[in-house]
């Protein structure tokens, strides 16, 4: 091969120039005079239009014949390109430079590299994934069918919430919005946090609407509220019935049942204060128990409000949301109870004299005792001189 001789560009042949994996993979390896080449070539490709002269090169780079050589023999050598020759000249076709990640896979090419710039080096080349990353990419038959053609699958929108339908069911049920705005961004994002679609969500609201309206925070407290809890407390046969009925009705059915055993009904004023204790958010089930427990203790025909509020108030701050929660509170309420009262029996004082016990000792002194008997002779005059 000499200087005076042609070459030309391969036709068709453009390629992508990859400056970021040509500088961190192929510069260590094939060295400045085969980078220079490479560019020289990416730069005057003319897609085979007119002949070049090697000495064409060898005056644009600066450097004799015999580096020109070097360098095509590590181009060809690293891929960069393909060297042909026909009888009356030379041809190039050129490759694009890899992607970093794709050389460093090639275990020939990463050795020469780690031998350049060390392994350390190689290391903070390598594209890392986190270790929690999933592959969610698509596989050629999920794209593609049998015959070659894209498969017509469109993306639904995510946690699609198909608002006219949820209110066209509430339409149809009575329900309605205490306000819509806020209730709607409040039900979207229900449904967003606990992955529903619209009629799951409509279930829960329908579930927990109080008075025919919608109650964000019951629906709230109804996914959060667990039926076990913590330790899994054994349940008396009594206390068992109780979660049992509580369960099985609305507040207002399940007070119904208890006037009526006492030979009563509901009044607006018990209404009113059911709705209060459902918009503080407590469930049916848990608002039960607290009607039990107040109609037992107050021992009235008429639900007590102050009494049953102090018990929804201590349910509030202890975040109690479930019928099993609920009934363990009024257990401990109960054992609190009963030990206050044994604790203020013993402390009790007894009206009998001390000195009618058997064990009793006096421990009074000859002075003392004298003393008394003095005042006691003093008190009798009296009572003789106002006789007289």
């Amino acid at each position: 091969m000499k200087p005076i001789e042609p070459f030309y560009f391969l036709k068709h042949n453009n390629v992508t120039y990859n400056a970021t994996s040509l500088m961190q993979s192929y510069f260590p390896i094939i060295g400045s005079d085969a980078l220079a080449v490479y560019d020289y070539f990416v730069a005057f490709y003319d897609n085979g239009q007119k002949q070049h002269k090697f000495s064409d090169i060898l005056n644009h780079l600066q450097f004799g014949m015999h580096r020109l050589e070097v360098a095509l023999d590590i181009l060809t050598a690293l891929d960069l390109i393909v060297f042909y020759e026909t009888d009356s000249a030379y041809l190039i076709k050129l490759h694009s430079a890899l992607p970093t990640e794709l050389f460093l896979e090639n275990p020939v090419y990463r050795k020469l590299l780690e031998k350049k710039i060390g392994e350390v080096a190689v290391e903070q080349l390598i594209c890392q994934l986190p270790f929690n990353a999933k592959n969610i990419s698509k596989s050629f038959s999920e794209v593609f069918s049998e015959v070659g053609e894209l498969k017509k699958t469109p993306k639904k929108a995510k946690n699609f919430f198909d608002l006219a339908n949820f209110k066209q069911l509430m339409s149809k049920d009575g329900l309605s919005f205490n306000n819509e705005t806020d209730d709607v961004i409040g039900l979207y994002h229900f449904a967003e946090q606990f992955g529903y679609n619209w009629f799951e969500t409509y279930q829960i609201a329908k579930e927990t609407a109080v008075n025919y309206k919608i109650s964000l925070k019951r629906m709230q407290t109804k996914k959060q509220s667990s039926p076990k809890v913590e330790n899994k407390p054994d349940f008396s046969k009594e206390e068992q019935v109780v979660i049992k009925e509580a369960k099985a009705d609305n507040a207002e059915v399940f007070l119904a049942k208890i006037k009526k055993m006492r030979h009563a009904t509901i009044t607006a004023t018990e209404r009113k204060i059911l709705s209060e204790l459902a918009d503080m958010g407590f469930l049916d089930e848990v608002i039960n128990v607290m009607v039990l427990y107040t109609m037992s203790k107050t021992n009235s025909a008429n639900l007590n409000k102050t009494y049953i509020m102090m018990i929804a108030n201590d349910f509030s701050y202890q975040n109690i949301s479930s019928v099993e929660q609920a009934v363990i509170k009024m257990r401990s309420f109960a054992e609190k109870k009963n030990h206050t009262q044994k604790e203020k029996t013993k402390q009790q004082k007894s009206n009998v004299p001390k000195w009618s016990n058997d064990s009793y000792k006096n421990e009074t002194t000859e002075d003392e005792q004298a003393k008394l008997e003095e005042m006691k002779r003093r008190h009798l005059e009296k009572l003789r001189k106002k006789e007289d």
